[in-house]
């Protein structure tokens, strides 16, 4: 009895982690912290190929955005987050010799993603999808998709140069919190991280 109900948790476990947690092919490091007042916020990229799961057929790109814990007492702060058509977070893809990677036009459709307000109790962490979830191409790109609000990258199984993901995140200052928590201002470089080439 007791080995059914162990292998019944580790099945639970793995239906509720592997949808984001299994499938990461690329981890940035943390950012450096950017204090402001008694709040200290850093960031970090994350990838996931999720092709095969998603219905719009392109990677998963996530910003993780943690409140730093320094001592003493601190309230929850508020980030306004605008993946869509915003300029709080911009995205970078580059190459071996550090050039700026061209973006494809490709056809798309869905809705642009809602801006939200994300508040952040002290000592935690939130992760964010920073890609255009919402949309998709028509058919199944050849190859790894990363669709960002600008247009998209394609790293096609037989390429044979290394591929970085970069960017910056800076909230807006012109919304003021529903909440009167404290609102992050800011900008935080996020590290590049290095996403593998798939074999064909």
């Amino acid at each position: 009895m007791k080995i059914i109900t162990l292998f019944l948790l580790f099945a639970c476990l793995q239906s509720c982690f592997g949808q984001t947690d299994t499938n990461v092919i690329a981890t940035g490091d943390w950012s450096e912290t950017v204090t402001e007042g008694d709040h200290t916020l850093r960031g970090r990229l994350l990838v996931y190929d999720e092709q095969s799961r998603s219905a719009a057929n392109h990677a998963r790109v996530y910003l993780e955005l943690q409140h730093v814990f320094k001592g003493g007492w601190a309230n929850p702060l508020e980030v306004y987050f605008d993946s869509g058509i915003g300029n709080a977070l911009h995205l970078e893809l580059r190459d071996g010799l550090d050039q700026p990677i061209p973006q494809a036009h490709v056809a798309i459709r869905g809705p642009v993603p809602s801006p939200c307000w994300i508040t952040l109790p002290c000592d935690s962490t939130v992760r964010l999808r920073a890609d255009t979830y919402t949309l998709g191409p028509l058919s199944k790109p050849d190859g790894l998709e990363i669709l960002v609000r600008d247009g998209c990258w394609i790293i096609r199984p037989n390429a044979t140069n290394d591929f970085f993901l970069s960017g910056s995140f800076t909230p807006p200052k012109d919304h003021p919190s529903c909440l009167n928590y404290h609102v992050w201002q800011g900008t935080l470089k996020l590290p590049q991280v290095k996403i593998p080439v798939k074999k064909p």
